[in-house]
């Protein structure tokens, strides 16, 4: 994988054009020439599906799903190699949070516990591949009747075992599945429900609470709540509640609705349970997190127990974001701070920048 680095002939609105001056100014000829070929070719501003979700308006100031992973890598270092980002490297991270005294799911680690006696004291488990995103490879085994099952069925307890060994020498984690609030049972049936915090460093240097997205179930098999996974996600008001819902449609083509499309649960209007206490599980994650990293998108999961942490997220996406706010992100107090760090960014960070850089996994 690589990341992509355009330089359009218009910049578009403020967050751009700090993001792209910054480039122009630093960088060789050479390295402008291929940007520029970069932009020529279609590789950067807004695809087709972003079109689709996002209006004209919002778009105009908004930040592109393909310009984004340039400037966050700007404005997180820390990001690669991913083998030693704790916000890619998913046993890196569940490691980091503990020692943090974060509050985290039940995690297998392979150094303190057996497999086998760990599977006993479970009854429903996620493995989750390292070094993926937007749920990709997820999948949950539950123990009935004595004997696990997963979404393909039945599976004997000697396979399961190689199945998570595997996944665990690959770099994977394998957690206790987690319940979801009572409140949101109905809301969010199928899988935990996940509060996203997109925190960033302010002007001093301390973490603030910029953008808040609700992610739900939508139903269905599928042990995750991304929202190109067909789920829901909506805004959440000045005082807690849930907005509008939003899920994409066969077109692709952003559906707006107050209810829950499989339960008929109301959603709109409710208040979110534990919800200042997710916030600030946020900022404290990122104090633990700070080295190399501006910004971070949390996912804290709702449980019966309170806000757990589940993961982090190096370069968090800006279409969910962009669509239940209503607004682009250079029209907000996240883009504000964004364009803040650009223009005290070192001069060295730019220069090292590349139009066309490998996403290197290892040193």
């Amino acid at each position: 994988m690589f990341t992509l680095r355009a330089l359009p002939p218009a910049d578009g609105n403020v967050l751009l054009a700090a993001y792209h001056d910054g480039l122009r100014r630093h960088w060789s000829v050479g390295r402008r020439t291929i940007a520029r070929l970069i932009a020529a070719s279609g590789r950067s501003g807004w695809a087709a599906s972003e079109r689709r979700l996002l209006c004209e308006t919002v778009r105009a100031q908004g930040l592109s799903m393909r310009d984004r992973k340039g400037l966050h890598r700007l404005l997180n270092p820390g990001a690669f190699p991913a083998e030693a980002n704790p916000l890619k490297n998913k046993q890196l991270f569940a490691r980091h949070a503990a020692a943090a005294g974060l509050p985290v799911p039940d995690s297998f680690a392979l150094e303190t516990s057996d497999i086998a006696n760990w599977l006993n004291r479970q009854s429903i488990i996620i493995a989750k591949p390292s070094y993926c995103s937007k749920g990709q490879g997820v999948v949950r085994f539950a123990k009935k009747g004595g004997r696990w099952e997963g979404a393909e069925g039945p599976i004997a307890d000697d396979a399961l075992r190689a199945r998570l060994l595997a996944l665990w020498a690959a770099g994977g984690v394998i957690q206790r599945c987690l319940a979801t609030h009572d409140a949101l049972a109905d809301m969010s049936p199928g899988a935990l429900p996940t509060l996203r915090v997109v925190t960033c460093l302010d002007e001093v240097g301390t973490p603030e609470a910029c953008a808040l997205a609700l992610r739900l179930s939508a139903g269905g098999g599928r042990p995750v709540d991304n929202f190109n996974a067909g789920n829901l996600v909506l805004s959440i008001d000045a005082d807690g509640r849930c907005g509008p819902v939003w899920q994409a449609g066969p077109d692709g083509a952003p559906i707006r609705c107050d209810r829950h499309p499989l339960t008929g649960a109301l959603i709109s209007g409710r208040p979110v349970p534990d919800l200042d206490a997710a916030v600030a599980l946020a900022l404290r994650a990122h104090l633990a997190f700070r080295s190399g990293f501006t910004v971070i998108g949390w996912d804290i999961g709702l449980t019966p127990d309170g806000p757990v942490l589940v993961e982090g997220n190096w370069n968090p996406g800006t279409d969910i974001m962009q669509l239940v706010s209503g607004r682009g992100l250079a029209d907000s107090r996240l883009g504000a701070l964004y364009c803040h760090h650009l223009r005290h960014l070192p001069s060295q960070r730019w220069q090292a920048a590349g139009a066309i850089e490998r996403d290197a996994r290892r040193v």
